[in-house]
């Protein structure tokens, strides 16, 4: 058996409504499993806990683009003002390339990727003085996270 690879987090991205995020420089995908204390007389000095409930949690932290009709801020804020859950798509991009962006821009995953609905709650912008302005973005999932093999 050969040694394992690593998966390299440049090559990851997350898409909402099935565009990628522009000018992405990380993602987050966070799942939790909330449980409940089970323990019994039968388990002695041992605590005991069962799963009640999965939630889960994705983010980003990108620079903020000045073009029109990307997914930046702008985008992002006026999805979270709908106040709907957005579609998340977080994988490896089907065209993706040690290249850059690829003409037409990247393409969502059609294999190994995760995918659900997510309402986005927390939106924040840095504008340091004689840097880049940069954005964080968290997504609250609303149902649940599916793994997509195929």
């Amino acid at each position: 058996m050969s040694k394992a690879k690593s998966v390299a987090g440049k090559d990851l991205m997350i898409f909402v409504g099935g565009k990628a995020i522009a000018l992405a420089t990380s993602h987050t995908l966070t799942i939790t499993a909330e449980t409940s204390e089970a323990a019994s007389k039968d388990d002695g000095a041992w605590g005991a806990a069962t799963v009640t409930k999965f939630s889960w949690e994705g983010g980003t932290e990108a620079l903020v683009s000045k073009d029109e009709g990307v997914d930046s801020f702008d985008a992002m804020y006026d999805a979270m003002m709908t106040r709907e859950p957005v579609d998340i798509i977080s994988g490896r991009p089907a065209n993706a390339s040690d290249d850059g962006v690829p003409t037409g821009g990247w393409t969502v995953p059609t294999t190994n990727y995760y995918k659900g609905k997510a309402l986005i709650t927390n939106l924040q912008r840095n504008d340091p003085n004689g840097d880049n302005s940069t954005m964080s973005v968290t997504f609250t999932g609303v149902g649940k996270l599916e793994r997509v093999e195929a």
